[in-house]
């Protein structure tokens, strides 16, 4: 009996230490999960820090015919001038990586795994205002229609090149015609060929355009195109405009658009990468009109 009772206390010793055993084994394996999350979420995902703009203005190009004349405003009641300022819709200290694929939706990664490839995001759309540049400002074509263009003598969107290559400019302009959306890349406006670039997605060229309940992302191609195209001809002066290849809208006789615009890193961008910490960038939005004939 004795040997009976002795050998049930051996049997539930070695039980109580195989118990043990699996929960210390499940406990390291918990504290590796979170050290990898933990690590994961800063891992290749960066800030633009420092100053992200200077108060310069955005600028209206006159029309180049009669007196005609593209202006801008702050307010959508005006008073429209030349110039106005930007103002914000949020106090942003620095640009942190977002993602999108419309400009009505944006997400942020939360986690990477080891290779610091993006594995779960979640919606960004509360906190765009804090890490984009983000606004508004109109536009009135005065005393006859005209097709809106970029004036790129004096459109500024920053001057650093690893800057210039991970960032995009988001616009939406609604006028009569509709609202149109455009995503920009700024390649062309600064030498990018020498921007470094990392991983951090498993495809390339991608945005995110959905993520499901549990922070899965939906990736679709990345649709930003070049600015040149939406750029006007310089005429005979400063102030003489011909079409360029395509408008950004075509406003009638004095009416009144809006152009919502986002600064941002997009998140998913292979150039976004710790490379564009620390940089600055002058922002100076500029419109030029070409009379409709």
């Amino acid at each position: 009996m004795a040997k009976e009772q002795k050998k049930e206390e051996n049997l539930e010793e070695k039980q109580d230490v195989r118990q043990l055993r699996h929960s210390f084994r499940m406990a390291i394996a918990g504290l590796l999960l979170l050290v990898l999350v933990a690590t994961g979420t800063t891992y290749a995902w960066f800030s633009l820090s420092g100053r992200a703009s200077t108060y310069v203005t955005p600028m209206g190009g006159t029309i180049s015919e009669g007196t005609t004349s593209l202006l801008i405003s702050k307010n959508v009641a005006g008073p429209f001038d030349k110039t106005c300022e930007l103002v914000y819709a949020g106090n942003p200290d620095s640009l942190k990586p977002v993602s999108t694929a419309d400009l009505s939706h944006f997400y942020k990664a939360t986690s990477q795994d080891k290779e610091g490839i993006a594995v779960f995001y979640r919606n960004a759309d509360d906190v765009v205002d804090a890490q984009t540049l983000h606004g508004t400002v109109y536009l009135q074509c005065l005393n006859a229609p005209c097709d809106v263009y970029f004036n790129k003598e004096q459109l500024k969107l920053g001057t650093d090149a690893q800057a210039l290559a991970a960032m995009r400019f988001g616009v939406k302009i609604t006028a009569k015609e509709g609202m149109k959306t455009y995503i920009f890349k700024l390649d062309e406006l600064g030498a990018t060929g020498n921007a470094q670039s990392q991983k951090t997605i498993p495809g390339s060229a991608q945005v995110v355009s959905a993520v499901s309940g549990s922070g899965v992302p939906e990736y679709v191609s990345d649709p930003s195109t070049g600015l040149s195209d939406y750029m006007a001809n310089t005429g005979n002066s400063d102030n003489d405009f011909k079409a360029g290849t395509t408008r950004l809208i075509r406003l009638e006789k004095d009416e009144v658009a809006s152009v919502e615009y986002w600064l941002y890193l997009e998140g998913c961008d292979e150039q976004c990468i710790n490379e564009v910490q620390s940089k600055t960038s002058d922002i100076q939005l500029a419109f030029a009109g070409v009379e409709v004939e």
